[in-house]
């Protein structure tokens, strides 16, 4: 291999346009994907191969980079790409369609991670901010209307179910949407009943005089 690349590098570049040796590609043109190693599999049944970093007698393997995949018809495709200890031993994968998992190997969005996170900060990108709630055409539900729903569903209108949420997962943006809403609707309610108590209060004053 030492040889190899003596003799890759001691010889002009454009002569290199597009080399190819066994398991390996070499292009600085066009297609222009860089180095490309390649490896045969068989014909058969699932497959993985990884590039290891062990300490020195082998005996404990650190990280390895690699593949985890199938065969179809003689055709090798990927399930995910991984760095890890191995292909059912990872810290991280990687799908074909981009998505990437830490702690799985079946991530379901462009990060899934199953396991604690720790930040200094988390910014969530959001839109429609619930500010039209103190608008002028603002339709507040009534507080019979709400009690109603309770009774009914179980929980706050608009809000998920715990059943939802357990299943599904919560949209830490919306649920901080949905909450800042009632808690503004909560908000309208208290100063409607503190200007009906007020009402009330000068009205016993009256009546006392």
């Amino acid at each position: 291999m030492k040889f190899l690349w003596s003799l890759i590098l001691s010889l002009p570049i454009t002569a290199f346009a597009q080399t190819t040796f066994p398991g390996i590609d070499i292009s600085l043109g066009t297609p222009a994907y860089g180095i490309n190693i390649k490896t045969n599999f068989g014909q058969s049944g699932g497959w993985s191969r990884g590039y290891n970093i062990s300490n020195q007698d082998g005996t404990e393997r650190l990280v390895a980079f690699g593949a985890f995949g199938r065969m179809d018809n003689g055709v090798s495709k990927i399930n995910y790409a991984y760095v890890g200890r191995d292909y059912n031993d990872t810290f991280m994968t990687f799908l074909p369609n981009g998505y990437v998992g830490v702690g799985t190997v079946a991530p379901k969005e462009m990060l899934s991670v199953n396991g604690n996170i720790r930040a200094k900060q988390i910014k969530v990108e959001t839109t429609n901010w619930p500010d039209y709630v103190f608008g002028e055409n603002y339709q507040l539900p009534s507080l019979e209307e709400t009690e109603k729903f309770i009774q009914t569903n179980g929980h706050l209108p608009e809000v998920p179910k715990a059943s939802e949420i357990e299943q599904n997962g919560v949209d830490l943006g919306e649920l901080n949407k949905i909450l800042l809403k009632k808690m503004e609707e909560m908000t309208l309610y208290m100063i409607d009943k503190d200007k009906r108590i007020q009402a009330l209060e000068e009205t016993v004053k009256a009546l006392k005089k």
